[in-house]
Parts: structure tokens; C-alpha cells; sequence
């Protein structure tokens, strides 16, 4: 089973931590897509120091956009989207990843924790799930998506993110959201020895002007689907309440 990596990026230079993570891992059997909005000179330079295999620098709409056209130019049969401030702790996450794969071929994904940190290497809240499955998505209990190895052939049929519709804003629980009625069996491993570190304050959670946002535009997405989602009244405000658990005071 072959891993496609991709990262979208601009003008980040914690893409530097975020590759290095990458190419320490045990396993190399993976190709790296990193899709670039025209970045400066100074990140241009840190590419250089890394094997990438494909290195896609044009302008774009935003992260979802940079998302979809890695998507499009993947090789692998496994793609895991990775956020260019991201980075695994563990040098052996991905050979673990892929070997669950190998193991059983009915696998649809699997799953890592999360642990989210602020810009002083804080941690401020973790996430370890204990499954994740359409059900609970169709509850609002939605995995991050970055957290998240699925199938190409998944990808392929749930299809891309919402950018245009939806501004950039929440286009990745859209996703899901479609994907856990695609698929309303979806078969998920949870690797919780293993995790994804991330820094807090993206475009969705900045500020509670953009959580509230969040918040409406996911209530309005569930009414879209709501034949698919008995519950949809209750997908947003779960979504985002259940991640008060999640926070360390």
C-alpha cells in the first residue's frame, strides 16, 4: 500500500518541522505533494532541502482549493492530508499507518489522535477518539480531518471540497458529512498510540466570530441533508459543544 502526502502552503516556514517530521519516518513508502500559492523566497529555500515529489506552486482560493489539486495529482492508494504546521512526534507512524492497511484490505482508513498546540508549544487540548464510524459523524462527532488516512478510491467518490459554495469555511466537515452517508459502514482502524501535532488558531478556530460561523453554516449544511440525518437538529450543536471535553484547563 503506497501513501500520498499532501500539504498545502503559503508563505508557512513551520513546513520546515512539518517535512522533517516526514522524512524521519521508518517507512519510505510514500510520495509527498506539496501544493504552493506562491510563496516567498525564504519557504522556496526550505523545498530544496527536502525530496519532494511533486511541488505544485500556482496561485489558488485557499486551503481547500490547494487541498483539491493535490488530490488530483496523487499516485498512491492511501492520501493523507496534512496542514503545512502540522507534524508527527513518532517516527513510525506512517509504517504502522500503511501496515494496518496491508493487514486487512476491506480497510477503509485509518485514524490518529490529536493533540493541539498554541504557539508556545502548549498543549491546550487533546483528541483521542475511541472509534469513528458514519454513525457518530451523523451525530457530530466528526474525527479532524487531518487526523484521517482514507483510500483514494474514497476521495474519488465523495468528491471534492466545497470551496467555491462555502467560502473555505468548514468545507472538511462538509466532506465528512457526505462521506459518512456515502458510506454509512465505513470501516475506520483507531491508531491512538500514535498522534498528529497541531497548532490552534487556523481559519475555523481563531476567534468565536469564526466558531459561530462554523456553527450556522454546519446547522444549514444538516437541514441540506437532512433526509440522510434523522437527527441533523443536533449535528451542530454537538459538533461543536463536544469539544468543550476535549480542552486542559
Amino acid at each position: 500500500m503506497h501513501l500520498s502526502i499532501v500539504i498545502p502552503n503559503y508563505n508557512d516556514i513551520r513546513i520546515e518541522r512539518t517535512l522533517n517530521s516526514i522524512y524521519s519516518q521508518t517507512t519510505k513508502n510514500f510520495e509527498v505533494i506539496v501544493v504552493d500559492a506562491c510563496s516567498n523566497e525564504r519557504v522556496q529555500e526550505i523545498y530544496k532541502k527536502f525530496p519532494i515529489n511533486k511541488l505544485i506552486i500556482e496561485k489558488d482560493h485557499g486551503i481547500f482549493d490547494a487541498l483539491n489539486k493535490g488530490i488530483q495529482n496523487v499516485a498512491g492508494d492511501v492520501i493523507y492530508l496534512m496542514g503545512s504546521d502540522d507534524y508527527l512526534p513518532n517516527n513510525n507512524t506512517l509504517f504502522d499507518v500503511i501496515q494496518q492497511f496491508d493487514k486487512n484490505t476491506f480497510l477503509d482508513g485509518v485514524c490518529i489522535g490529536c493533540e493541539f498546540i498554541n504557539h508556545k508549544g502548549k498543549i491546550i487540548r487533546k483528541w483521542y477518539p475511541n472509534s469513528v464510524s458514519s454513525k457518530k459523524i451523523k451525530l457530530g462527532i466528526f474525527p479532524p480531518h487531518f487526523s484521517l488516512f482514507i483510500k483514494k478510491d474514497i476521495y474519488n467518490k465523495v468528491g471534492q471540497f466545497q470551496y467555491k459554495e462555502f467560502k473555505n469555511v468548514a468545507c472538511d466537515i462538509f466532506w465528512l458529512l457526505d462521506l459518512a452517508i456515502i458510506y454509512p459502514q465505513i470501516n475506520v482502524q483507531v491508531l491512538n498510540q500514535h498522534y498528529l501535532i497541531m497548532e490552534y488558531g487556523g481559519s475555523s478556530t481563531g476567534s468565536y466570530k469564526a466558531v459561530i460561523k462554523q456553527f450556522i453554516l454546519v446547522f444549514k449544511y444538516s437541514f441540506r441533508k437532512s433526509k440522510a440525518l434523522p437527527l441533523w437538529f443536533l449535528l451542530s450543536p454537538i459538533r461543536t459543544f463536544s469539544k468543550i471535553f476535549q480542552f486542559k484547563f
